[in-house]
């Protein structure tokens, strides 16, 4: 049925039993291609209804009533299929469960009487990169996500699961739950933000990730030699500060004081397609440091720093689907504009 959005290769290599490494991404292939084939045909569908919908309208064959009404439930069923692909009864549990999908453990209660709230918990007593549960309670350094960024996902193979302390405190980790579920605080861990007093500058990205074995996070920064032009020469900030004061998913702030200009790491993964910072409202540049923190020029003097996540693909979709509404409001008005006028 086309409307199932169910591939006939969906469940073929697991009902045969014939799952190989030979032939699962020939199956894989074909299941794609073939939920593919079966939305095209289906949007087809959808599309020379609408229009003949439209041409029996136009022929006067149709009252405007109906046509809103017929294209009304079209565009339901339409969207009632494509969400039922992403909520569906399975993902419907008990109200007390929603509430409570996780009971904190004393390990969990101790760590969440700390009064500052942004820092890391590294959980051992669970899968730490494959289980989310941590995630619940604390800004964690483990949990699972589909899309991890390589770059992170590195970083765990050669450093975290290693243990390696220069790593973790960077990350601002400041608990650790070992794996009897014990609570252990972390003094040395780093903070939200920092200033540097030296730069260790490498050829690439090899020689960034191999030089966190053994540095100095807390003075020292490892910048990869492609960001070299934001290097500031004869860092002195010894006595500068920064602090984090606002803490969203989207939007990070801060305040710093310096008297020197200066470079800030700053405890948060770098990605620059999408976060953009600004200092004192005025966009600017920021630049990779630890394979993969941030860290920005900041000017000597008292300035407020904000990180802000819109990356370009959502302003462009936001904009396409808002002159989709604009174009069918259009649609319906002059329809119901000549009906009226017509009698």
């Amino acid at each position: 049925m086309f409307l199932d959005f169910t591939s006939k290769n969906d469940l073929n290599p697991i009902a045969t039993g014939v799952i190989t490494p030979d032939n699962f991404l020939e199956s894989l292939a074909l299941d794609r291609s073939s939920l593919l084939s079966t939305d095209a045909w289906r949007s087809f569908i959808f599309i020379g209804l609408t229009f003949g919908i439209l041409m029996l309208y136009l022929r006067n064959s149709l009252k405007s009533q109906y046509v809103i009404l017929i294209v009304g439930l079209l565009v339901v069923c339409d969207m009632w299929n494509v969400n039922k692909r992403y909520l569906n009864d399975d993902n419907f549990v008990r109200k007390n469960k929603v509430k409570i999908p996780y009971k904190p453990t004393q390990a969990d209660n101790f760590i969440l009487n700390d009064k500052d709230p942004n820092f890391r918990v590294f959980n051992s007593s669970v899968s730490t990169f494959n289980d989310a549960s941590t995630s619940y309670f604390h800004k964690s350094i483990g949990g699972y996500h589909g899309a991890k960024l390589k770059r992170y996902q590195e970083l765990i193979e050669f450093h975290i699961s290693k243990g390696n302390m220069n790593v973790l405190n960077m990350l601002n980790t400041k608990y650790f739950i070992s794996r009897d579920g014990k609570p252990q605080l972390n003094s040395t861990a780093l903070g939200n933000a920092w200033f540097i007093n030296n730069i260790n500058l490498v050829m690439n990205a090899d020689e960034e990730i191999d030089a966190l074995k053994d540095f100095d996070p807390i003075n020292t920064a490892i910048v990869d030699n492609r960001f070299s032009n934001y290097i500031i020469p004869n860092l002195d900030n010894s006595s500068s500060t920064i602090k984090l004061d606002i803490y969203k998913p989207n939007y990070l702030k801060y305040s710093s004081e310096s008297t020197n200009d200066g470079i800030a790491i700053f405890s948060e993964i770098y990605y620059n397609q999408g976060w953009d910072v600004y200092i004192d409202g005025v966009k600017t540049d920021y630049f990779r440091a630890n394979y993969v923190l941030r860290a920005l020029n900041i000017p000597k003097g008292n300035h407020s720093i904000e990180f802000k996540f819109k990356p370009a693909v959502y302003s462009i979709s936001e904009n396409i689907s808002l002159a989709s509404s604009l174009i069918l409001f259009i649609l319906l008005f002059f329809i119901s504009y000549k009906e009226y006028y017509r009698k």
